[in-house]
């Protein structure tokens, strides 16, 4: 009876352990499918970046050929020009005036356009999976948020949701001020900066005087108190984290002298042209109503004639 016992025991054993190769076998063979299917994708990847490097490789030899092909007609009607006229049948007889070159220019052209193009959908598609991280991120930052308020009372689901409205305003409006490039507004800075000149007297020149400059020491207090509250971990928005990084961005701008400087002169420029857009719409506009009203008292003048003048000053007395 013993011995009948252990064999069932045996029995169920082994068919257990039966199951447990199969499900194993099962998840092995899954896995194998899933990483196959992911070195598929970095292959095909792989093989579209090689795709378009020979491309570019070909057009680059097509471009130094062409270089090269100038090079020597030009070198050939040099050396035609120094040993007297070409004669009638010569290779370079049958080839236009000017067009080696103007076939070597539209190539180049065609090559920075493709370049151009290029560089342009890259920038486009990087900026797409930034989006789509930083959405990603702030779903995360979301449900984390969600899943801290069920942990708490009444009275701590108030507070934390008061404090995230105070947390969102901040985000948006670093974010608004970093898409529209406003790097002083990023940092909540206001830019008086004002440059006088420079003027130049004679072989001397004065300037430029610039004022209500913002030190680079304010820039650094200002960007350490707005980062505590940014951080993402002191941050309870979705988006600090975007946040934080535009912030960390303006902030490496502002107190690099050289990067200041170049987009200072963007602002000074900017802020040139809008000036002068205004004035210009001034003007043109005091210019239209005073053609109009000139060619209203003409024609009111042509109008009534002799008595226009006494007519015009009793209408001015009337008038309030």
């Amino acid at each position: 009876m013993t011995v009948m016992r252990r064999l069932r025991h045996r029995k169920v054993l082994i068919f257990a352990l039966l199951a447990i190769l199969c499900i194993s076998s099962m998840c092995v063979a899954d896995d194998d499918s899933m990483d196959d299917d992911f070195l598929a994708e970095i292959l095909a990847e792989e093989a579209r970046h090689e795709e378009e490097a020979a491309l570019m490789e070909a057009e680059a030899r097509e471009y130094e050929a062409m270089k090269a092909r100038q090079y020597s007609g030009n070198a050939g009607n040099t050396n035609n020009m120094g040993g007297g006229k070409p004669k009638m049948g010569g290779a370079g007889s049958g080839m236009p005036k000017g067009a080696g070159s103007g076939s070597f220019s539209k190539l180049e052209e065609e090559l920075k356009k493709k370049e151009a193009e290029k560089a342009s959908l890259q920038a486009a598609k990087e900026e797409e999976e930034q989006e789509q991280e930083a959405e990603r991120i702030r779903l995360k930052r979301e449900a984390a948020f969600e899943a801290d308020l069920k942990k708490m009372n009444e009275e701590q689901k108030k507070k934390a949701q008061q404090q995230k409205k105070k947390d969102a305003k901040i985000v948006n409006r670093i974010l608004k001020a970093s898409k529209s490039g406003k790097h002083y507004a990023v940092l909540g800075i206001r830019n008086f900066e004002v440059q006088i000149g420079p003027y130049y007297v004679f072989n001397f020149s004065i300037g430029p005087l610039v004022l209500f400059r913002v030190k680079t020491k304010a820039i650094k207090r200002v960007y350490r108190n707005l980062a505590r509250t940014v951080h993402p971990d002191k941050n309870k928005d979705g988006r600090a984290e975007e946040a934080f990084h535009a912030l960390e961005q303006s902030a490496a701008i502002l107190t690099d002298e050289k990067q200041r400087q170049d987009y200072d002169k963007k602002i000074i420029s900017a802020r040139r042209r809008r000036n002068k857009y205004a004035v210009d719409s001034v003007m043109r506009v005091s210019h239209t109503c005073w053609s109009q009203t000139a060619s209203t008292l003409k024609m009111t003048k042509k109008v009534l004639g002799p008595f226009s003048t006494p007519i015009l000053v009793v209408g001015a007395l009337i008038m309030p």
